[in-house]
């Protein structure tokens, strides 16, 4: 390859390939619907769009997952005879050259890679990494290390099932981007049992695959294969847990014994399980129990997940990416422990997605003090309902559940929490659209 197009490069996972491809020596440029700083900061030429204009000598296009094969620009590049890879494709050509691991699951396996790439890093292994989210310790979305190849692998895209690794971390496995019936995205699994041949696809290809030991459904689907379990009743575990509005601290043991004290930098027991997955694939590629204790207790969190990012009127102001009903409901918690009013400003993310679990999202959503429901992200779906509608169900439910809930625009939403923040508050923004400028937004402009 020496000279690349990536259509959609302001995606956090897009812009981390282009990142890495750049690192060796492949000439890199760009388009996207909407250029934004992740585009800039990459400094090569980047298109407004996507348009088969936008293509010139490059001998590679690289199309991210929602893109479909037939749009004009991929076409395009085919009649040209350009080498068209997905993104899911690239990654997995990456991670094929070195000794490797692989993370995936519904939740939690952005922080679980950062966290093991703290690790690798504290234990001076020189990690190449991909990420899709911001980590300070790279810094960014990628790192082009020397050594062990770390990468966080989306479930959400079927082709993951081909992504061949050396240790294969699944931290679980819920019924997410699976599309209603009669409905098909690329970025969708047909259903759940595609969903989990795809899941059992990836962790066969793996020399060593790590699961929690107390998840049911991803025992079955790692029966006869070189598994190492985490959490009770596996290899590794956490004693003393003690859980804080800031922090989280624990014993990290080994079934041959302890492997340190660990002093979390992010709140909640979800981070606890996170922590442990990453520890126990840390173990499979040869890092030393000091390097995984000191590298757990360095990792600062990763940008958007419970990222307090300022305060307004004395309130806490919090971004989190949380988009799935277990998420909201672990990020929930982590709030709650601070004391503090939790007041939920809640951008659902794609259409699909919350058809199939508006129920399940209220439910998640009832134990906030407030809750202000935000129209859906689409991400560019099209579906039954508007944006709009589907936000106003979860309202309407979580006032049937007692709650103080109502629907209202970005703007609206704003100027609301900017008019009523107390210094009893948390405000917490959340979900995987631009409700993050949001947050952003009430604390820079007060």
């Amino acid at each position: 390859m020496r000279k690349a197009h990536i259509m959609g490069i302001e995606g956090v996972g897009m812009s981390a390939l282009a990142r890495l491809l750049m690192a060796e020596g492949v000439a890199v440029t760009g388009c996207d619907l909407a250029p934004g700083p992740r585009a800039r900061r990459l400094g090569v030429p980047v298109h407004h769009g996507h348009d088969p204009g936008h293509l010139a000598d490059e001998d590679t296009l690289v199309v991210p997952t929602p893109v479909p094969l037939d749009h004009p620009e991929v076409v395009a590049a085919r009649k040209r005879g350009l080498r068209v890879l997905r993104r899911m494709e690239l990654l997995a050509h990456f991670l094929a050259q070195r000794p490797s691991a692989g993370v995936t699951g519904t939740h939690g396996k952005t922080t679980t890679t950062g966290m093991l790439a703290a690790i690798l890093l504290e234990a001076g292994l020189d990690p190449w990494v991909f990420l899709g989210g911001e980590l300070a310790l790279l810094p960014g979305n990628a790192r082009p290390g020397r050594g062990p190849r770390v990468a966080e692998v989306d479930e959400s895209d079927p082709l993951f099932r081909e992504v061949r690794v050396s240790v294969a971390v699944a931290t679980n496995l819920e019924a997410d981007h699976v599309a209603p019936p009669g409905e098909r995205a690329p970025n969708y699994h047909e259903s759940l049992e595609a969903l989990r041949e795809a899941m059992r696809g990836f962790l066969a290809g793996a020399e060593t695959v790590v699961v929690p030991a107390a998840d049911p459904g991803l025992l079955a689907l790692t029966e006869g294969l070189p598994r190492r379990l985490f959490g009770p009743g596996g290899e590794v575990w956490a004693e003393a847990v003690d859980l804080s509005p800031s922090c989280t601290s624990f014993r990290l043991v080994h079934r041959e014994g302890p492997l340190g004290e660990v002093q979390l930098r992010v709140p909640g027991k979800h981070n606890v399980h996170n922590a442990l997955a990453a520890a126990l694939a840390a173990l499979a590629l040869g890092a030393s129990p000091e390097a995984i204790s000191r590298g757990l207790s360095r990792f600062p969190g990763v940008g958007r997940r419970f990222e307090r990012v300022g305060e307004v009127g004395g309130a806490w102001v919090v971004d989190d990416y949380a988009h799935h009903p277990t998420e909201v409901q672990a990020t929930l918690e982590a709030a709650l422990l601070s004391g503090r009013r939790v007041r939920v400003f809640f951008q659902p993310h794609r259409l699909l997605r919350t058809q199939e679990l508006w129920e399940a999202f209220a439910q998640a959503l009832k134990g906030a003090h407030e809750v202000v429901v935000l129209p859906v992200y689409t991400a560019g779906e099209r579906g039954r309902e508007s944006p709009e509608a589907l936000s106003d169900r979860i309202a309407k439910r979580l006032e049937d559940l007692g709650r103080s809930a109502r629907r209202m625009d970005k703007e609206e939403a704003l100027a609301y929490a900017r008019a009523t923040a107390r210094p009893e508050d948390l405000l917490l923004f959340m979900g995987a659209g631009d409700v993050t400028l949001l947050a952003r937004r009430l604390v820079h402009e007060g």
